[in-house]
């Protein structure tokens, strides 16, 4: 933690570049600012004797009219209106220094002064003699107020002329020094932007330089070329250090590649040796395939081909024709080698040629559904594993039920895996027939009475060997209650190699 305060390299540099920054334009608002100051100051002086003058103009004017209001109508309001002015009045004359002066200014703001005490000595005995209704007596006072407030506001107005000549004087010189001072801003603020512009140049060309040069180097490196020759950066910074370590990186690289070159030839031995026993696993996953190809089921072929024979007796030929098409079909689907991989469509096919089959025979014992993503028909799959599964299902499920038979068919995509999913509405299983299914198969005579001769456990091994997968609960899940039926659920899956598997 303690290098993050050092005051060394790139940062020392940097560093001192902001603060000589941040200095100039300091130095340059803070002239700016004083200027600005020292105009405001003069101006509102100007202003305020501007306003204080008016300011006691008014109240002069305020006072009489409320005296006048008064001694015409003698109403409550305008005795009201009468003292808030004579107070206000009163207190701006307390306020007026009184003092011996020697100034025009001076003696002329006294003399107002003496005034407004004289104004508010007639303009209450006006007021009182209004009371006692003493009516020569109040039109006297008010007729002198009258007077004195004239001379008030002739001393004011000459007093406003007076400030408005010197104050024009005092505006014309201040005008001149803020155009001195706009100029003198503007003269500071291009000086202040040409040498940061020349601290930017000349430091970015200091600080990118060696960088420039490093990253040429480290570039000809990635490219491929180890060739390079050692970097010569002298700098008292960072920089000095990674060309360093850098030369010490590109060393290092030559002679890792002379060991890996070396390793390299050791590695390729190996996997010759390696390719060899592929080639045998690969013989011994063909053998256990061939093995688990099964022979047709002359029970199935025999009542199927009476089935044909009856319906030919009953009907016409087309009929016939398309069970015995549909029977070849399905044969000679099964009859391919298990280890040659096929598409969902495919599989879906000849699903549609056995249950072809099933609903000829049995007619509307037995309801088929599918829900097809057309968009997974493409996928390759190992060959005979649906068929399989579905004949299971209608043998434990649905050929001894006396009601009418369903089975779904469902294929849809989960994330990384196809879900095919076959459900009956069959008889169902207990747990302990599931867990046979799963780990031991349906034994030998649940096998021969598939037209394949290939059962559920069939479907899995083949399942795991074409996936090699070691779990069979990422292959198969089955779901089932006696007397509600069963879901079987086989998990492939989705990848390119799934797609383009050969």
């Amino acid at each position: 933690m303690k290098s993050i305060y050092k005051f060394t390299g790139i940062r020392k540099k940097l560093i001192m570049y902001y603060l000589i920054t941040i200095l100039l334009l300091g130095i340059t608002s803070l002239f700016s600012y004083y200027n600005a100051k020292i105009v405001l100051v003069k101006l509102n002086t100007i202003i305020t004797d501007y306003v204080y003058l008016n300011n006691l103009n008014n109240d002069v004017n305020n006072l009489m009219i409320g005296l006048e209001e008064y001694l015409s109508t003698k109403s409550s309001d305008a005795l009201l209106n009468y003292y808030t002015s004579y107070n206000d009045l009163q207190a701006k004359g307390l306020s007026i220094p009184r003092e011996a002066v020697t100034e025009v200014e001076g003696m002329m703001l006294k003399n107002i002064g003496y005034m407004i005490d004289n104004l508010l000595l007639e303009t209450d005995n006006a007021v009182r003699a209004k009371r006692e209704r003493i009516s020569s007596e109040y039109i006297a006072h008010f007729t002198r107020s009258n007077e004195i407030s004239e001379y008030i506001k002739l001393y004011i107005n000459n007093l406003l002329n007076d400030k408005l000549q010197k104050g024009s004087f005092r505006y014309g010189a201040l005008n001149k020094n803020m155009t001195f001072i706009s100029y003198s801003n503007l003269i500071i603020i291009i000086a202040s932007v040409i040498l940061n512009i020349f601290l930017v140049i000349v430091f970015t060309y200091r600080l990118t330089k060696p960088i420039v040069e490093l990253a040429q180097s480290a570039e000809r490196v990635s490219n491929g070329i180890y060739d390079v020759e050692p970097l010569q950066i002298e700098t008292d910074d960072e920089i000095n250090i990674l060309t360093k370590a850098f030369n010490d990186m590109v060393v290092n690289i030559r002679n890792h590649i002379d060991e890996i070159k070396y390793q390299a030839e050791i590695e390729k031995k190996l996997q010759e040796q390696e390719l060899q026993n592929f080639k045998m696993k690969s013989l011994l996953k063909d053998a256990e395939l061939k093995s688990l190809q099964s022979q047709i089921n002359p029970h199935f072929l025999f009542n199927t081909l009476n089935a044909a024979s009856q319906l030919a007796m009953m009907e016409g030929a087309d009929r016939s024709s398309e069970l015995i098409e549909n029977t070849a079909e399905l044969f000679r689907y099964n009859l391919r080698k298990l280890e040659e991989p096929v598409t969902l469509a495919d599989e879906i096919k000849n699903v549609k040629n056995y249950m072809y089959i099933l609903k000829t025979r049995f007619g509307n014992k037995l309801e088929f559904f599918m829900d097809i993503d057309s968009r997974l028909l493409h996928v390759k799959v190992p060959c005979t594993i649906i068929q399989p599964i579905i004949e299971n299902a209608y043998i434990h499920g649905l050929e001894d039920m006396e009601k009418q038979g369903k089975i779904h068919l469902k294929v849809r995509r989960n994330q990384e895996q196809i879900i095919i999913e076959v459900e009956d509405n069959g008889m169902g299983m207990e747990d302990c027939r599931l867990k046979s299914i799963i780990s031991e198969g349906l034994g030998v005579e649940a096998h021969r009475k598939h037209v394949s001769g290939i059962g559920m456990h069939n479907v899995i091994n083949r399942l795991k060997l074409f996936y090699s997968i070691g779990n069979i609960n990422e292959v198969i899940e089955i779901e089932s209650k006696l007397g509600l039926g069963t879901k079987v659920m086989l998990k492939i899956p989705f990848s390119e190699d799934v797609k383009e598997h050969d």
